[in-house]
């Protein structure tokens, strides 16, 4: 029987990765919370503005709807959470949409702004709260399906005891099974933290994200070690065949 090989992984893919969904260059757009208020260039111009605004971020919900709903790693709790989540928002967003073109004085405008930036935070929030709990549920499994396999490559090695280098194979194999469990261990309680963060609570419960993106690229760089000692024990075990 032949093992499969982990394609190789090095530290530095890990790294860029977490880039993908640990900064977000967009969350900059929900941090104006107002527009200047004391001579406005026009009603036409602020009314356009925000009519803008609230495109990008029926965009950005949109995105963030179907990177749900594709997800394979997303726990169904989690999947559900953050559906609930985003139809809210996007309802909320889609109301002020049909609003706005209808606002009549500056101050219906600033309110509606306000409200777009205030009660959803679309860029500082919710993007970060999909993309982080997509990140720790897949780092979650992964490190899950290396502990599933390890029963059936410890019964290859049990079966391979007499051949040279089964002793660094057997070492090799219980340094990957450890980081795959401090892998595991470290999405404890990630995604329920990232989850739990509301817009009102935007910019203190920054922290958090920050947090959350430290912990998963920790996870991320255990998987890439543990995978890297998975292939070298899986090359050990496919170069002895068994009863040889």
């Amino acid at each position: 029987m032949k093992y499969r090989y982990f394609a190789p992984t090095v530290v530095g893919a890990a790294l860029l990765a977490v880039v993908s969904f640990g900064f977000i260059p967009a969350a900059s757009a929900d941090t104006t919370t107002t527009t200047t208020t004391t001579n406005p260039a026009s009603f036409s111009q602020l009314q356009a503005k925000i009519e803008s605004q609230l495109a990008a971020r029926q965009t950005q919900l949109a995105k963030l709807t179907t990177e749900v709903s594709s997800s394979t790693t997303l726990t169904s709790s989690d999947a559900a959470a953050l559906q609930s989540s985003l139809s809210t928002e996007t309802s909320n967003i889609n109301g002020l949409i049909a609003k706005v073109p209808n606002d009549t004085t500056l101050s219906e405008l600033r309110s509606d702004q306000q409200a777009m930036f205030r009660d959803n935070r679309v860029f500082a929030v919710m993007s970060p709260q999909v993309n982080l709990t997509i990140a720790a549920d897949t780092v979650n499994a992964n490190a899950g399906k290396i502990l599933a396999d390890d029963p059936a490559i410890e019964a290859a090695l049990t079966a391979r005891q007499a051949d040279a280098g089964y002793a660094r194979a057997e070492a090799l194999l219980a340094y990957s099974t450890a980081k795959a469990n401090v892998a595991e261990t470290a999405m404890s309680g990630v995604s329920a933290d990232v989850l739990a963060q509301t817009p009102a609570g935007w910019p203190g419960n920054e922290h958090v994200f920050v947090q959350a993106r430290v912990e998963i690229l920790r996870g991320r760089i255990d998987l890439v070690y543990s995978r890297a000692d998975l292939r070298l024990v899986e090359r050990w075990i496919n170069e002895h065949p068994a009863g040889a």
